[in-house]
């Protein structure tokens, strides 16, 4: 298991440390991208935003799919989140009551500026989620759900004393769903809930680090495939997510292996290299996606201890419930041949006189 950040920039360097998300009083650093368009600038409309200011002027959400787009420049900070980011800028208020409890992803990608999102139910300072760099420096809570009989205040807010154009969109979540493909191996780890502690596969991050071996794949089989569950939780108050750490032992002379995965919600893979033991700071190599994504990493692996890592990309709420079913397969780590003796024909043929 794993102590909550929401930062995906600098992953590899965060992922394995045990200490709480800490909020900062100064700005972040900006994240460069590779979009080809400009950033949005500024709109200058009569209504200076399309959320209202607070709840009392909430613009409501009739019906999903819904989006908007506006700018919380010049507006008020009303509320701040205690959900230990560091929240002091202005902020507009959508409000959504459904008729029936749904699952919905609510998104600021693609804002300009640095974002934080979070939702209060029925009254300020309820709040049931909340986030801040879920999709580069804007926000976005996935699969969070939301119950039939209360009204979610949804708080489009900034980092620090950030402002400016964002973009607002809710949609119901679809669920993804993935099976064990038949001939798969059951991770077998206990589901986790709020207060689990990981002494099953957590790798460096449980005491003492513990590892599930992966066999090796027998001829003429090229690949191992395992199924496993994963999910978020809350441990003394604070996000964790359920990260399962594998474990091979490459043989001498190396190997070339692939690392793929397949979740039920945004989820990290990686390959870690284990033979300095833990704890460990940095994957070999990662990547990750939204549920129901083919997610693939490659290396070309010395001899010794290696570690094959996969989770949830996010924390707590924001991961989704535990339970939820990912498959990886391991390519490439293949068992040694077993040695034949040659025989001439006559040897042969004397076996069955």
């Amino acid at each position: 298991m794993r102590l909550a950040t929401s930062c995906v920039a600098g992953m590899a360097l965060l992922l394995f440390t045990a200490a709480a998300y800490a909020s900062s009083p100064s700005p972040k650093a900006a994240t460069p991208t590779l979009h080809k368009e400009a950033a949005l600038s500024v709109p200058n409309p009569v209504h200076i935003d399309q959320g209202g200011d607070t709840i009392g002027s909430a613009i409501p959400i009739a019906a999903l799919p819904y989006s908007d787009s506006g700018t919380t420049a010049g507006y008020v900070d009303n509320y701040q989140p205690n959900c230990g980011y560091a929240a002091g800028a202005p902020d507009v208020v959508y409000s959504f009551s459904p008729g029936a409890t749904v699952s919905v992803n609510i998104s600021l990608c693609g804002s300009s500026y640095d974002t934080e999102l979070y939702v209060f139910q029925d009254t300020v300072g309820n709040i049931i989620a909340c986030n801040d760099d879920n999709c580069g420096l804007q926000s976005q809570l996935l699969n969070l759900s939301l119950a039939a009989g209360h009204v979610y205040y949804i708080i489009v807010d900034g980092y620090y004393n950030n402002s400016g154009a964002y973009q607002f969109s809710v949609q119901e979540n679809v669920p993804c769903v993935v099976p064990c493909p038949p001939g798969s191996l059951l991770e077998g780890e206990p589901v986790c809930h709020d207060n689990y502690y990981d002494s099953y596969n957590g790798g460096c991050n449980s005491n003492p680090p513990v590892f599930t071996p992966l066999p090796c794949a027998q001829a003429p089989a090229t690949s191992v495939t395992v199924c496993g569950t994963y999910g978020g939780f809350l441990y003394n108050g604070l996000s964790y997510r359920d990260t399962d750490w594998y474990v091979i032992t490459v043989p001498a002379g190396g190997e070339t292996v692939t690392w793929a995965a397949r979740g039920e919600t945004d989820t990290l893979i990686g390959i870690i290299n284990g033979n300095a033991g833990c704890p460990a700071s940095a994957f070999y190599a990662y990547t990750y996606g939204s549920g129901c994504t083919n997610l693939s990493v490659s290396g070309s692996l010395s001899a010794g201890t290696w570690w094959l890592w996969a989770g949830t990309l996010n924390f707590g709420s924001t991961a989704g419930p535990c339970g939820q079913h990912y498959t990886a397969t391991l390519t490439g780590h293949l068992c040694p041949l077993i040695a034949v003796e040659p025989a001439t024909w006559g040897q042969i043929k004397n076996m069955y006189k």
